[in-house]
């Protein structure tokens, strides 16, 4: 998550950072603050899913997934 919105490296990076996805601050503070947020991964596959995928990770925007939900989640490719 933090790899693709910071480093311009990462492969995902422009699917992410390069298009303004940002982690909330709380977050990226520590990682307490995240699990407070979000908990634990309710099941082994688990995947952190944005609800909306224009916006960034976040409490009100971050959902536990199946891996099938998040790759059913995504955004329209704009070409």
């Amino acid at each position: 998550m933090i790899g693709r919105c910071y480093d311009p490296l990462n492969k995902e990076f422009h699917n992410y950072g390069g298009r303004g996805i940002k982690v909330c601050d709380k977050w990226l503070e520590s990682v307490e603050n995240y699990i407070n947020d979000m908990g634990f991964p309710p099941f082994k596959t688990a995947q952190i899913d944005r609800i909306n995928n224009d916006l960034g990770y976040f409490k009100e925007n971050c959902r536990w997934a199946t891996p099938k939900e998040n790759t059913n989640n995504r955004r329209c490719s704009k070409k």
